[in-house]
């Protein structure tokens, strides 16, 4: 249930902060006064997309925050709590959105930041609008299907969905198969391409090895040359390393019974001595093993420059040659094998279409039962609307032709009669837009949830009607909170007698700004109300009418 509202510098509302009841609430004022401003701006915060126009002339930003009270059974808490979102308390459920004037949005649910996707698939869990132009909607043929769709289980249309993204996985596979394999002309290119790196047979590895055999075999002039300096520098006499160690220590040995700490002084010189004649030793080694090896560098120089001029050829490092050779291997038995592997695709997509087309025969039946009992209990709700002689049906016809989609193959059409012994006729073509206003109440209230504990919102769903019509309306919608709460902007007063609470909407020029203002009425204020709605606030008969009204009386405005 919604608790509280509250608008910063939004569109005309500079500060308003509501509190809201449960049950059936409506808010009214003169035509032009911003009634809808309050379903725009909860519209918003439920994840309608955020335009900086919006944000009121001046301001930095417009913010609008909800608290809704959520029961423990309510469908929103599992949801939450599988985002990671929820309060784990008792604390109400706090939604903010803030639009900054400069473009864009931010948004939070229980004060962690949220995307504007998330907000509207907890908004469906909290709030239905059915804004002023759904029987409008109603004549369009994929509406009636989602009318319908909504009394079907969720599992039958899941599973139809599950199998058209099977057939989609499918055909994605099947045609990539034949992007990739292009025209058969390229069979040859790429034989031709195989042959050229098969040839040359780089192996995982191999550059970086020649690389550095290049720059050793390139250096042994250098190398000796070095290794004779390092021989010249441990060996020789009487200044080499080895040697000075030695008669460093021999210098010390006489003193070691004088001074103990020479002791581990004579012990690391004589470590060191021991390492420079294994260094020594190393070198002499190097030195006799190193040979220059012209062929051989020139092997690997010829080696090393094939392999950058295939690489240049197709685009790639060098040492991406080996993974390059293994695609095209993969890639050439594919085309070897195409008449093969497209058999074996066409026939899964087969199978997935299959499976699609009979899930969509579930679907199909799960429709026509849903719409036997949706006909009945709406002309229930016709008849108790003025309507008594309305007759509403379905017609379910499953397309073999159809194609795969996620709504199945079904082509689902309302036809209406409000006349007896008129045969019914599609929707569009026989009814008036009274009659689409009140069919369209009257398939809200049919295909209503108990028990579902959320807020609908009802933005002149009454528009067309009037008269002791109007009288039905307003207990329809107040029969709509029964197991919530509901809020209608509405025109009739005899809908807002109806209301268990009542906001009132004004508009006022204050210098050169319009601003909108918002407040709750009272007993006393609702009666001026009402006598505005029907006529004149000030008259006596308007008066008597609005207490009327409020007191249960029909009146005909």
């Amino acid at each position: 249930m919604l608790q509280r509202l509250t608008i910063h510098h939004f569109t005309i509302i500079d500060r308003l902060s509501l509190d809201f009841s449960a049950g059936f609430g409506v808010i009214t004022g003169e035509t032009g006064a911003g009634k809808s401003i309050l379903i725009d701006a909860l519209g918003l915060l439920l994840g309608d997309r955020a335009e900086s126009g919006l944000v009121a002339q001046g301001a930095r930003r417009a913010d609008i925050t909800a608290e809704f009270q959520l029961a423990a059974d309510h469908p929103a808490q599992s949801w939450l709590i599988e985002q990671a979102l929820d309060t784990g308390d008792d604390e109400p459920l706090l939604l903010r959105r803030s639009l900054p004037a400069e473009g864009g949005s931010r948004s939070w649910i229980n004060g962690q930041p949220a995307n504007a996707g998330q907000l509207r698939e907890l908004g469906s869990l909290l709030v239905e609008i059915h804004g002023q132009h759904a029987h409008q909607k109603l004549s369009q043929p994929e509406h009636q299907r989602r009318w319908l769709d909504q009394q079907v289980d969720d599992a039958v249309r899941a599973a139809v969905r599950d199998a058209t993204h099977s057939f989609q996985k499918c055909r994605a596979a099947l045609d990539d198969l034949l992007t990739r394999a292009g025209q058969r002309s390229d069979l040859e290119l790429l034989q031709f391409q195989l042959e050229e790196l098969d040839q040359f047979d780089l192996a995982p590895d191999e550059y970086a090895d020649l690389e550095a055999d290049q720059r050793r075999l390139a250096s042994v002039d250098a190398m000796k040359l070095a290794l004779d300096h390092a021989a010249q520098a441990l060996e020789g006499e009487p200044s080499g390393a080895i040697s000075l160690a030695h008669q460093a220590a021999r210098a010390l040995e006489p003193m070691l019974d004088n001074e103990p700490r020479l002791a581990e002084i004579t012990q690391m010189i004589n470590e060191a001595e021991v390492n420079l004649n294994e260094a020594a030793g190393s070198v002499q080694r190097l030195a006799e093993n190193l040979e220059s090896d012209p062929e051989k560098l020139n092997r690997i120089d010829q080696r090393l420059s094939r392999a950058i001029e295939l690489a240049r050829k197709h685009r790639v490092d060098p040492d991406q040659l080996p993974e390059l050779q293994r695609q095209l291997n993969e890639r050439l038995a594919e085309m070897l094998g195409f008449d093969e592997k497209r058999a074996e695709l066409e026939q899964d997509l087969e199978k997935a279409r299959g499976n699609w087309w009979k899930q969509a025969q579930k679907l199909h039946q799960a429709r026509k039962k849903a719409a036997k009992s949706l006909s009945g209990e709406t002309a229930k709700a016709l008849a108790q609307l003025g309507m008594k002689d309305a007759q509403i049906e379905f017609r379910i016809e499953l397309n073999e032709q159809a194609g795969v989609a996620d709504h199945g193959a079904d082509r689902v059409e309302i036809l209406f009669s409000s006349n007896p012994g008129q045969t019914p006729k599609p929707l569009k073509k026989v009814a008036s837009g009274g009659e689409l206003s009140r069919l369209s109440l009257a398939m809200i209230i049919a295909s209503a949830e108990p028990g579902r504990h959320i807020t609908r919102i009802f933005d002149e769903i009454d528009a067309g009607v009037g008269g002791e019509t109007a009288h039905r309306v307003g207990e329809f919608l107040h029969q709509s909170a029964a197991h919530g709460q509901s809020l209608c902007v509405t025109h009739l007063a005899q809908v807002a007698a109806r209301a268990d609470f009542q906001l009132k909407v004004e508009k006022s020029a204050q210098k050169d700004q319009t601003r909108v203002e918002i407040r709750s009425l009272d007993n006393d204020q609702r009666i001026a109300e009402l006598a505005r709605m029907l006529g004149s606030a000030s008259s006596e008969i308007s008066q008597q009418h609005a207490r009327a009204l409020l007191r249960g009386e029909e009146v005909t405005a």
